[in-house]
Formats: C-alpha cells, structure tokens, sequence
C-alpha cells in the first residue's frame, strides 16, 4: 500500500526579474519550492503569477518531472507529436 503524499510549505517566485517585456507575457517561468513527504522539491512552472505556479502543483497540473522545467516538458511534448504524424 502507497500512503499518503504529503506536499508542504510551498513558496514561488519568478525565475527572472520582471521587465516591460515580460509585463506584456500571458505567464512567465516560475520557481516554485515546497516539501514532499520531507524531501525538498523544485519545480519550473510556467504561470501568471506564484500564486497560480503553486496553484499548478498543488492540483497535480505539473509534476517534478527528473528535474525537467515545464518548458522542457512542453518542448518533448510537440517534438512526440511531430514524429508521431503521418503525412
């Protein structure tokens, strides 16, 4: 039996300082920290704010993914679906 996964002290923050042309982003990367069954944990998180970021986790939206940050994850996603087309 799995028991309980217990996630705690969730803090974020942008991953880079704000700029007039991040201002204008839909979402920019996030860096969101929190403890997982007492082992520290790291996610990047594409979000409009670390409110939403830690939003995104504690849903189960995003997971710690062997260290990949969601831009990773997004850039295997389309690179999967392109070579899974047939023409």
């Amino acid at each position: 039996m799995g028991g309980i996964k217990v996630r705690t002290n969730y803090t974020a923050r942008t991953k880079y300082t704000n700029t007039p042309e991040s201002d204008l982003l839909e979402e920019v990367m996030h860096i969101v920290n929190y403890m997982k069954d007492g082992v520290k944990q790291t996610v990047e998180v594409m979000a409009k704010e670390p409110s939403d970021a830690i939003n995104k986790i504690m849903n189960g939206e995003i997971e710690n993914d062997l260290g990949k940050n969601e831009l990773d994850r997004k850039i295997q996603t389309n690179k999967n679906s392109r070579c899974n087309r047939t023409e």
